[in-house]
């Protein structure tokens, strides 16, 4: 991570980079869903790979350091505030939030394709943190980021009300992104906020299923 954070990068790059990458998220939103599985994965990538040298892409799947700690207390953390902000928005405010539509129907088939998508979640995420890193500093980085990670999740949680999605997106997905980054650059890998993201919604796939 310490490769590509807090370095300078070429504006007319960031440029081309950005519009591939919302490309990938297009054709996620409305592509064939084959498509979608690993359309931000691959257009993610290629940006990190337009912005920086190989080298330096390459760097971020390197072997964490100290992952085992930081894995569980980062997965326990985020199923904490998880749990915490939903209650409070669900019976202290008296919202009714939008849960995942994927929840509706699941499949054990999810617990197999949901590990590549959300490489495309980490890989976006980490290059919206380095490229803000270039011109800020890292906890405003991540919160930029963070804001991006929960903004795309609009649609997925949209109930009706601007509000209260917003809310919903940016207490839940953006806090949960915060973790993850600071996850990934404590550890100095992208495996480690992957491997908490997966685990994390694995799990919340895991309990509806044994539930039906």
């Amino acid at each position: 991570m310490d490769k590509i954070l807090n370095k300078q990068v070429a504006f007319k790059n960031i440029g081309i980079a950005t519009a591939i990458l919302i490309a990938g998220l297009a054709i996620l939103l409305f592509g064939p869903g084959y498509l979608g599985f690993f359309s931000v994965a691959a257009t993610s990538l290629i940006a990190l790979l337009i912005v920086y040298p190989k080298k330096s892409v390459q760097a971020i799947f390197g072997k964490p350091l100290h992952p085992v700690k930081i894995i569980i207390g980062y997965f326990l953390l985020n199923w904490l505030v998880s749990i915490v902000v939903s209650l409070l928005l669900n019976y202290g405010l008296g919202w009714h939030l939008q849960g995942n539509p994927i929840n509706d129907n699941p499949s054990w088939l999810l617990l197999f394709t949901i590990p590549i998508m959300l490489m495309g979640e980490e890989l976006l995420s980490i290059y919206f943190l380095s490229v803000f890193s270039s011109k800020f500093s890292l906890p405003i980085a991540s919160l930029l980021s963070a804001l991006i990670f929960g903004l795309i999740h609009y649609s997925t949680y949209n109930d009706g009300n601007v509000l209260h999605t917003l809310a919903h997106i940016l207490l839940i997905q953006g806090v949960a992104r915060l973790i993850f980054n600071r996850a990934a650059i404590k550890t100095n890998s992208i495996w480690t906020s992957w491997i908490i993201h997966v685990l994390f919604d694995s799990s919340t796939i895991l309990l509806v299923l044994l539930q039906h």
